[in-house]
This record gives structure tokens, sequence and C-alpha cells, in this order.
């Protein structure tokens, strides 16, 4: 029966009048006066040092394992560092390598880009033409600037043809109003010569003579004028028409490259060629990012081969640790700082086993204080402690 046995022996000897219905811990930390006044409060009361047994005890062996592991740690770093100095040119070489290609790694993973996913997968799919399209998109949108250039120019030909026919027909406009009053003259002088010819008996035949000349030759000049008009007016419809037939063809040749531009920038969502340039570089840059990280991996791969080999050799145990801290096997300085945190931890374990046991005496303590006082009690105590594989000569 163990030391149940044994306490049950010193307790038999023990005056019965001790006998009470409370217990006192003997401990600092549980130094409260349990009242245990039936038998449900006495097995709660077993139960939950039983509890506190077993965990202890797991807590104990968790810890010990971890210990064994950090010193085992702590001896690889002893067997590391008294490697002479020329054999560990293998070692260095390769956790230089590993060092570098995780740096690497990195760098490629923390690098930004804007292009998305749906992008990547498009150009992926349209990989082969996009460097042609790129080309013709670009020329396309030139061609359209042309074409938006060569559509103001015909407008603003345009306008100024319209402002030359008003400019003329503001001329004809004009001719007429000499039209008329040269006619209104010409009759004015006409009836003043008769007034004068009747009245004072003069020979108004010179300005009479002078007045038709005048008269013809003004008229001459209209009829000139009148008809370059007319002409000009002939000629400004028909380089109007000309301009109207250009600006015609050029909106529908602006009409058919928009769309085109608009088709292309839909397709491979952009709004512009530079920004698909711009954007199929990046594509470039992360499928041959993506090219050298499987070359990386597999490199990497090697020289942690390389290390965990070359680390066996002088019986390094946890020789596949060294491979995610290489700098501690270049820098001394680096191995120093683990050292000192694998005794820390090292001193922590210890100090968790030892409050551990000192928990698991205490509940061990309590039963047995139970037992003491309540001996009928021993045989619920044995079952609980059967219950949680506690042994009994702890």
């Amino acid at each position: 029966m163990g030391w149940l046995g044994k306490l049950f022996k010193k307790s038999n000897n023990s005056d019965m009048e001790d006998k009470a219905d409370r217990i006192q811990s003997d401990n600092s930390n549980r130094d409260q006066t349990v009242r245990l006044n039936s038998y449900t409060d006495r097995k709660g009361y077993i139960k939950e040092n039983s509890e506190i047994i077993a965990e202890s005890y797991r807590q104990i062996e968790e810890s010990k394992v971890e210990y064994q592991a950090v010193t085992s740690y702590l001896t690889d770093m002893q067997k590391i560092d008294r490697i002479p100095k020329l054999e560990r040119e293998a070692i260095e070489d390769a956790a230089r390598n590993i060092f570098n290609l995780n740096k690497e790694r990195n760098n490629i993973r923390n690098r930004k880009y804007s292009i998305t996913d749906t992008q990547y997968r498009l150009f992926e799919r349209y990989e082969m033409q996009i460097p042609k399209e790129l080309l013709s998109l670009k020329e396309a949108e030139s061609y359209q600037d042309d074409i938006e250039g060569d559509i103001v120019r015909l407008e603003k030909e345009k306008q100024s043809f319209l402002d030359e026919e008003n400019d003329i027909k503001n001329k004809q406009s004009f001719l007429k109003g000499i039209i008329k009053t040269t006619f209104v003259v010409i009759v004015v002088l006409f009836a003043v010569f008769a007034a004068l010819s009747s009245t004072l008996d003069s020979n108004m035949t010179l300005p009479f003579l002078l007045t038709v000349l005048m008269g013809m030759v003004s008229a001459l000049y209209i009829f000139m004028e009148a008809r370059k008009n007319t002409h000009d007016i002939k000629m400004l419809q028909l380089k109007l028409n000309k301009v109207i037939m250009l600006s015609n063809k050029v909106s529908i040749k602006s009409v058919n490259n928009r769309n085109y531009l608009d088709y292309c920038y839909s397709k491979y969502m952009v709004v512009s060629s530079e920004q698909l340039k711009n954007q199929w570089e990046q594509y470039v840059k992360i499928k041959d990012e993506n090219k050298r990280y499987e070359s990386n991996s597999q490199l990497l791969e090697f020289y942690n081969d390389i290390l965990i080999k070359e680390l066996k050799k002088y019986k390094v145990t946890d020789s596949e640790i060294w491979i995610y801290q290489p700098t501690a096997i270049l820098d001394n300085r680096e191995m120093v700082e683990v050292r000192h945190r694998l005794n820390v931890r090292r001193q922590k374990l210890r100090e968790r086993i030892q409050a551990n046991k000192e928990q698991q005496e205490e509940a061990s303590k309590a039963i047995m204080s139970l037992i003491k006082v309540y001996p009928d009690s021993e045989a619920e105590a044995i079952s609980i402690l059967k219950k949680y594989k506690i042994k009994q000569d702890i």
C-alpha cells in the first residue's frame, strides 16, 4: 500500500481524540483552514489534490524533456565551438549560403507589386501576344492623338471657311447697298440737272453724261465685285464640302480606333499603354522571381543538406536546428547570445520543475493529513489516486 500503508500504521497509534472536523495545511501557500464536515467534502478534497499531483507530474515531465533538449542544444554548441578553424570552412560556407539564400527569399516575398492576381493570370494566358499588342496599342494611341489633332485642325479650317463665307456675304450686302445708293444719287442728280436746265435754260448735257458715266462705272464695279464674290462663295463651298468630308472620314477613323483602344484597355484591365507596359514589366519580374525562388529553394535544400551532413561528422545531435540560425555559426557574438538565451531558458525550466515538485509535495501532504484524521477515507484516496494514475509511493 506504499506510503498510504505506512501512514495508516502511524495514524493507528495516534490518539483518536486528535480527530477533528478540520485539517490545517502545512505549507505557507495553503495555510488556510479547510473544513471537511462530510464524506462528499473529503472526497472532493482528495480529488482536487490528486488533480494537482497529476498536473504537476505532467508539467515536470514536459519540463524535463525540454530541459534535456536545451541541454543537448548547449552541448551541440560546445561541439561546434571545438571544431578546428581549418575544418570549419565547409560548415561556414554552407551557413553563409543558407543565410544569403534566406535573405534573397525574404526580399522576393516582401516586394510589393500593383499587378493583381487576376491580371497576372490574364497576362499568363496572353503572354505570347502581349509584346506585339503592346506595340500596336502604343501606335494606336499615337494614331489617336494624330486623329484628334486632325479633327481640331479641320474644325478650325472649317470655321475659317465659314467666317470667310460670312465676310463675302457681308460684301454682297454692302454691294447691294451701294447699288441702291448709286441709283438714288443718279436719280437725284438727273432731277437736279433737269430742274437747273429748265430754270436756268442752261446746257446740262455734260453733267448728264458725267452722271451716266459715273453710273456705268459704278455698275461695272458692282458687277465685277458681285461676280467675284459669287465665284469665291462657290470655291468656298467646294473647300468647305471637302473639309466636311475629310472631317467625317477622320471622325469614323477616330471612332474605329477608339473602339480598338477601349477593347484592349478592357481586355487587359488597364487605362493606357503606359499602364499596360508597367503591369507587363511587373509580370515579367514576378515570373522571373518565381523561377529564382524555385532555384533558390533547390539551392537552399542543397546547402541545408551539406550543413547537416558536416555537423553530424562532429556528433552534433540536433544538426537540423542550425539551418534556421546560420548566423550563430558565422558570428561568435550571435553564438554567445544564443548560449545566453538557452542558459536563461534552462534556469527557468529548473525553477518550473522545482515549483511543480513543491506543489506535488504539498498536495501529497494534504492527502496524508486527511487520511491521518479520517482513516476511513484511505480506500477512497487509493481509488482516486489510481484513477489519476498516481503512484502511491510518491
